[in-house]
């Protein structure tokens, strides 16, 4: 299988790929990708996941696995919780902030990412690949409040990843989470067994390069 994907980011282009599932399959064929990664909500929203199953089949009939995730560490502890739990998120300059990803070592963080993880993940039953890459082209926009000082980025990345990746073992203990660092510095923090590495995401292709 190539290690080509079509990553889609949002519900707008899962729509389009449903809407003639046949079509659409034969176009990531034709784009040699051997997988094709829905959005996290797309699991989530009852209007589209009646509509997965249907598109898993095609695409599987055609030998191209169905994934799910992206760029989309950040929704294990989403946005909403700004407003009540500033801890959760990354500090910067002193303040804490909410553009990206968020603040690793809290206990807060954790902890909804326990929530937010379960529900995902059990929302997305049957699928045995996750993706959860840290927020595009801020890679390195981590957290700087006194206890995130002592790890280093992608020592901050890691130990959110580890995170989620515990709550995937619970729910589906065969399936896997895809991480992407770039080979820079050597980190502290070992990752878990259920954790794949990704040193390079240029093989992706986006809707719009589809076939191309």
């Amino acid at each position: 299988m190539s290690d080509r994907r079509l990553v889609l980011v949002n519900i707008t282009e899962v729509k389009r790929a449903i809407e003639n599932n046949e079509a659409f399959a034969r176009s990531v064929v034709q784009s040699q990708c051997g997988a094709v990664v829905l959005p996290l909500e797309a699991f989530v929203s009852g209007q589209i996941r009646k509509k997965i199953n249907p598109l898993k089949q095609i695409l599987q009939e055609h030998k191209i696995a169905l994934e799910a995730g992206g760029w989309e560490l950040s929704n294990m502890v989403p946005r909403r919780y700004f407003f009540f739990n500033k801890d959760s998120f990354r500090m910067e300059g002193g303040k804490r902030i909410k553009d990206h990803n968020f603040c690793p070592t809290s206990l807060d963080a954790i902890r909804i990412i326990g929530q937010e993880g379960k529900k995902l993940f059990e929302a997305a039953a049957g699928i045995e690949v996750f993706h959860l890459w840290p927020d595009k082209d801020a890679e390195t926009a981590w957290c700087s409040c006194p206890t995130c000082r002592a790890f280093t980025f992608e020592e901050q990345c890691r130990i959110a990843i580890n995170a989620a990746a515990d709550v995937l073992a619970t729910i589906n203990p065969g399936a896997s989470v895809t991480y992407y660092e770039k080979p820079t510095e050597t980190c502290n923090i070992n990752l878990r067994k259920n954790i794949i590495i990704l040193l390079s995401l240029s093989e992706n292709v986006s809707m719009e390069n589809l076939a191309k």
